[in-house]
């Protein structure tokens, strides 16, 4: 005998207990289904529908000719017998083809006329009217919406008829109506001008689908159109169009054509634009002109010894970070030698040869930086941020000993302001234009808004460049500048005719039999030629030099193998890598052609 079977045996009750157990929890879980479920269901406040929807529009013409529309809307809503609402939310549009509707809630009753508390909100674009209090409604609720609005007729320019385009459900909408009827009543002066154009649309919004309007009814207070059907599906849109004798109606200074006020702010936003880059411009065109001493470029075999390359560089429109146009500066010299550490990784490194050697104070700053105290070697660095510090510093002192020598000046461009000021002030025209179209109620073009912001930001950049001092070259500057553009043109030019200029000229480094020194001179043009960006091919020059010379470069290690640009551009990367090195940063964590939804009104309805 199993020891379960034995364990029954020995309590009999026990497998009725447990189903008497089981039953009991059937019906608590019953029980808290019954509960629960209408908590559930109140958590949807749309969650209800209209058993009929009667709406009627009293059209007229007010003194001004203007159409005016009183809209009365007869609603029953059948709301759950829990508490889940407490009214429900009717919302208007408030414009129509581009001016305001000017809409105005008179009254909310219920069935009996009695008051129904409401509020009214804006959001969107609608006006939300929401009925009720703090009470929860159950079961058939009326309301009864009574509300004004104005010029609620268009000129249709398709037409060319006066029409009334309107929707009469509401489009947005997730209840569905068990019985719609609407009837439009026009007074006698509008029901003269009916044409007998007349269409009826359904469906949802941007459908078409026919439907049938009955009129004109004429009576001795005008002319009426009903339109009415069984069921229908939340969102499933009615919507009539009307024609009536062009002229008619009076249209709002809204709708009609005004190109000042319609594309006025986009032309001056545009204006404003274009003047401030007009400024950057101007301020371009200063800093051109101020690099230009005589405007004339001779080729230049050498470079003064108070330009060394952390000086130079200021000078050079464009010239890449100095440091290591400035190491090599040092290097052909005879102050330091490119070498690499020993081993596999064979990190490209720099041997102190001569401390006192160099005069110029940022030849010696630079030595100072790269071998402090009495150290004689060192690697450049992969990711050290002291030694990038220290390299910015030298940069900073080669711009400050620019300034200080008088090659360098701050100004301002009187040009670049003026337009700058111009800018500010068309924008400033824009913003007053936009709200000059915002109080004459007309619909503010896209494009207009657009200009106002596009030309903002424009605007706030060229400002905050434009009214700064910039950093430009003084004569003195300029002539150094021109004499550093005359050292390029003799670096690109052919190898003949460098020598030829070379013959021209006395000052020229020579041995002691006469000749020219050619290799020393284009090793000490090597740095200038970094910066001027022509590195790679000066660097062939040389190395053509070295092998008709049947020598090496006594400044560098030469690997078998290996060119001199390759090694040289090994090293230059090295020392630029490390000279910029920034650590990562973290980060955290009526005639046709209309449709359903085509016409104004229409709105939103929901629960509240």
């Amino acid at each position: 005998m199993s020891s379960l079977a034995a364990a029954r045996r020995r309590h009999p009750g026990s497998a009725p207990a447990r189903g008497r157990v089981l039953a009991i929890l059937a019906v608590v879980l019953g029980a808290l289904i019954a509960v629960l479920a209408p908590a559930a269901a109140s958590a949807d406040v749309d969650d209800f529908d209209y058993s009929s929807w009667e709406s009627r529009y009293d059209v007229s013409l007010d003194a001004e000719g203007r159409a005016v529309a009183h809209v009365t809307e007869t609603v029953v809503a059948e709301f759950p017998e829990f508490d889940q609402n407490k009214g429900i939310i009717r919302g208007y549009p408030q414009r129509f083809e581009g001016a305001g509707l000017d809409i105005r809630i008179l009254s909310v009753t219920d069935g009996a006329g009695h008051d129904v508390p409401f509020e009214t909100d804006t959001e969107d674009g609608m006006l939300l009217v929401l009925t009720g209090d703090d009470d929860y409604v159950h079961g058939p609720t009326t309301y009864v919406i009574e509300s004004t609005m104005r010029d609620v007729m268009i000129h249709g320019t398709q037409t060319g008829n006066d029409e009334f385009y309107w929707n009469l459900l509401p489009l947005n909408s997730t209840q569905d109506i068990g019985r719609f009827r609407a009837t439009i009543a026009f007074s006698p002066p509008l029901a003269a001008a009916l044409t007998g154009d007349a269409a009826c649309y359904r469906g949802l919004a941007g459908m078409s689908y026919p439907c049938s309007l009955t009129g004109p009814s004429p009576s001795a207070d005008g002319a009426t159109f009903t339109v009415e059907s069984g069921e229908r599906a939340a969102g499933d849109g009615v919507t009539v169009a009307i024609g009536f004798t062009a002229g008619t109606v009076t249209q709002p200074a809204a709708r009609l054509p005004d190109p000042v006020a319609d594309f006025g702010p986009a032309l001056v936003g545009l204006g404003a634009i274009i003047t401030a880059g007009g400024a950057w411009f101007s301020l371009a065109a200063m800093k051109r002109r101020r690099r230009a001493a005589t405007g004339i470029i001779i080729a230049q075999y050498d470079v003064p010894a108070d330009l060394p390359p952390l000086a130079a560089a200021p000078l050079i429109p464009g010239a890449p970070n100095p440091i290591p146009a400035q190491m090599v500066h040092l290097a052909v010299q005879g102050v330091l030698r490119l070498e690499e550490e020993p081993g596999a990784k064979r990190r490209p490194s720099l041997r102190l040869l001569d401390r006192d050697l160099p005069s110029d104070p940022l030849d010696r700053a630079m030595v100072a930086a790269l071998f402090p105290g009495e150290r004689t070697e060192r690697r450049i660095p992969k990711s050290s941020t002291k030694f990038a510090q220290r390299m910015e510093k030298l940069v900073a002192k080669g711009r400050a000993a620019a300034m200080r020598n008088g090659w360098l000046t701050k100004e301002r461009s009187t040009a670049a302001m003026a337009f700058g000021w111009v800018s500010i002030t068309l924008l400033a025209a824009t913003a007053a234009f936009l709200a000059w179209s915002a109080v004459k109620d007309r619909e503010l073009l896209g494009l207009s808004i657009v200009a106002l912001i596009a030309a903002g930001i424009v605007v706030a950049i060229s400002s905050i460049v434009v009214f700064s001092r910039h950093t430009v070259l003084t004569r003195e500057g300029a002539l150094r500048g021109e004499h550093l553009r005359g050292v390029k043109e003799f670096i690109r030019v052919a190898e003949a005719d460098r020598l030829r200029m070379l013959q021209s000229y006395q000052g020229a480094e020579r041995r002691p039999d006469g000749t020219i020194d050619v290799v020393h001179l284009y090793e000490k043009l090597l740095p200038y030629a970094m910066l001027l960006g022509e590195e790679k091919s000066w660097s062939k020059v040389l190395e053509t030099g070295y092998s008709a010379s049947d020598s090496s470069p006594t400044w560098m290690d030469t690997a078998v193998g290996t060119s001199i640009s390759a090694r040289l551009s090994h090293y230059s990367s090295a020392m630029s890598s490390a000279a910029t090195y920034t650590p990562p940063s973290s980060s955290g964590g009526s005639t046709g052609g209309g449709f359903s939804g085509g016409g104004g009104g229409g709105g939103f309805s929901g629960g509240r």
